[in-house]
């Protein structure tokens, strides 16, 4: 018995929170655990964990049901979710003790006779600050120009979303009172979602993807859920055929005599990686490669999107924030002029 790895986890929150808060909450206190005897805790308490590794722990396909774990938490006051660089997903947690402990001063019985904490559900109206995901509003090309803000109005509808709020409209999986900007954000996400499609730059359809995730994020109070769902998962679709196709780059040192002697191509492909290993081997035979093949007066624009690449690989989770920072520092080392 005494060789069976065990997890602390506080007895009373056992009878407060349920199973999947009380799950979350251990596996939270086990990371901690971890890092604080490998001796790699940062200085404020706070820790990583991939929203993947999340995800496999709990069977979930959906990132969404695991962050609306961790939101309830945050929400609750167990845990405190820290913003990653740049408006990105979050992957940085600390656990508030000093609310766990007050629940250690409660008596068992005052906790079962309280309302058990439950996980918000993806139809509740209670409205939780998502800090595990947020969105960097970017420069857009002037062809894909639209005004993204809670302000947002859509152009030949009466109606504004402020309007809306003062009509009480409610969307959820049982009860839907259309809203008068329902089909425009319909229109106007089909539309995003044909481009993306079509798009074949692949450092431009990251920025496409960005800008279609903002819209839906502002689009759910006024589409039913299973059709933001439904977006998103066409969205994930489209991202994944992006990703097998790799990043083209043009070598432009490679001359036609070249090509024919040596049976090379002008372009590099590449791929995207499944793991940090493969993530450092792409990037490596990238910088060998620029030398020999890409003129040095294109680095400068290379380095800025390999940069966004590799920050797509960390949204991916395939690597850590620290690998990706460190990647960062290196790629511009190398190329910038």
């Amino acid at each position: 018995m005494n060789d069976v790895p065990f997890t602390r986890l506080p007895t009373k929150l056992i009878f407060a929170l349920d199973g999947d808060l009380l799950k979350m909450l251990a596996i939270l206190i086990q990371q901690e655990s971890y890092w604080i005897e490998h001796k790699k805790i940062d200085s404020d308490g706070s820790f990583y964990k991939p929203m993947k590794e999340f995800a496999c722990c709990f069977r979930k396909k959906n990132n969404q049901d695991v962050r609306l774990i961790l939101q309830t938490l945050q929400a609750e006051g167990f845990i405190h979710i820290i913003s990653s660089k740049g408006g990105k997903q979050a992957n940085y947690y600390r656990i508030c003790w000093d609310k766990i402990a007050t629940y250690n001063d409660m008596k068992i019985p005052q906790l079962i006779q309280s309302p058990m904490i439950r996980t918000a559900k993806r139809t509740s109206k209670k409205k939780i600050e998502d800090s595990t995901i947020s969105y960097q509003q970017k420069e857009i090309d002037s062809t894909d120009s639209y005004q993204q803000d809670n302000d947002l109005i859509v152009q030949d509808c009466t109606s504004t979303i402020d309007n809306i709020k003062n009509n009480n409209i409610t969307i959820n999986n049982s009860v839907i009172t259309k809203s008068p900007l329902c089909d425009e954000y319909k229109k106007r996400i089909e539309e995003l979602l044909a481009d993306y499609q079509q798009e074949s730059d692949y450092i431009v359809a990251l920025n496409k993807y960005s800008n279609i995730e903002s819209i839906l994020e502002l689009a759910e109070k006024h589409i039913p859920t299973s059709e933001i769902e439904e977006y998103h998962s066409q969205l994930s679709e489209i991202s994944t055929i992006h990703d097998l196709a790799g990043w083209n780059i043009t070598l432009d040192k490679i001359t036609e005599e070249m090509m024919d002697k040596y049976h090379t191509t002008n372009i590099h492909n590449v791929k995207s990686p499944l793991n940090s290993q493969q993530f450092k081997c792409v990037v490596n035979d990238l910088l060998g490669k620029a030398d020999f093949y890409i003129d040095s007066k294109h680095w400068e624009e290379l380095a800025d999107n390999v940069d966004k690449w590799i920050t797509h690989q960390w949204e991916r989770d395939i690597i850590s924030y620290d690998l990706q920072q460190e990647t960062i520092e290196k790629v511009y080392s190398k190329l910038a002029s």
